[in-house]
């Protein structure tokens, strides 16, 4: 027996990212390496599916973990780039998904679930340095509160925030890394984060590439008490991925990515598959 609840639908969610993937994808056309120029840029479409079992403590860091709820995540993802020339680029990352939160009491399973739009992400970057080996630039990105904060699970956080980011990419005939690093802050003063994503990858031959990441959240400011909505928000987390890209056209590169928890604090512990494509117009 089990009790379920959820909020909107999912074909609303998938329609509605559909939508602003073609406003946004024009005809293909040559993209900067870095900062694309005005008219170019590349689009990402990914669907990820995230599995946790159990959480990390909230009283320490580390790589202990304690059972927990099961957490069930399905994520439609739009991430890209836009160029709009004088070395600027608009970024967004735009989401939608379904949550499901799974637990037995007295003997019952019951299930939490929500379905929608989630919170979306847009800014604006500044190329700085932009050569064809090495790159740098600064971004300021606005995490905007769409998604549905009162469900259970939360979509949302119900807070606005901003990322002041500084990039740095490298680059040579076969491989390929960049550095993200900056912070989250909440502009009300709940919690502030510092957080870095090192990517690197290396070209196997003219169609296949593999690729690392790293990401890495470190809580330096959290109000307390904190309300239940944003339970989730303050925590800490260590995960690397592997990723495998394979080259179908000069601009279509289809891909698929494994990423693990490995260590962390007050946040499930978790893996996590994304299947996608860049495309590059």
């Amino acid at each position: 027996m089990s009790l379920a609840k959820r909020t909107d639908s999912p074909w609303r969610a998938c329609l509605g990212a559909g939508v602003v993937a073609v406003l946004i994808l024009p005809a293909a056309a040559g993209a900067d390496p870095w900062i694309p120029a005005a008219g170019d840029g590349s689009i990402e479409p990914a669907v990820r599916q995230y599995d946790a079992t159990s959480v990390f403590p909230t009283d320490q860091y580390g790589t202990a973990t304690l059972p927990a709820s099961d957490e069930r995540y399905t994520m439609l993802r739009v991430t890209g780039t836009q160029g709009i020339g004088d070395r600027l680029s608009i970024e967004y990352d735009l989401r939608a998904g379904r949550i499901q939160k799974i637990r037995t009491k007295h003997g019952r399973r019951i299930v939490d679930s929500a379905t929608g739009v989630e919170d979306q992400e847009v800014g604006l970057n500044l190329g700085l340095h932009q050569g064809s080996r090495f790159a740098s630039s600064i971004a300021l990105n606005v995490i905007a509160p769409t998604g549905a904060a009162g469900t259970n699970p939360p979509l949302g956080v119900g807070r606005t925030a901003i990322e002041p980011d500084l990039q740095f990419g490298f680059a040579d005939r076969r491989w390929r890394a960049t550095v993200d690093a900056g912070s989250r802050v909440f502009v009300d003063g709940a919690a502030t984060q510092m957080r870095a994503i090192v990517d690197a990858s290396y070209r196997l031959s003219q169609r296949v590439e593999i690729g690392a990441s790293v990401f890495y959240v470190r809580t330096v400011m959290s109000a307390k008490p904190l309300p239940v909505v944003d339970a989730g928000e303050p925590y800490n987390v260590l995960r690397p991925g592997l990723r495998l890209k394979f080259r179908l056209t000069p601009h279509l590169k289809p891909y698929v990515e494994y990423e693990k928890d490995v260590s962390g604090q007050a946040i499930h512990a978790g893996r996590r598959i994304t299947v996608g494509f860049t495309y590059d117009y």
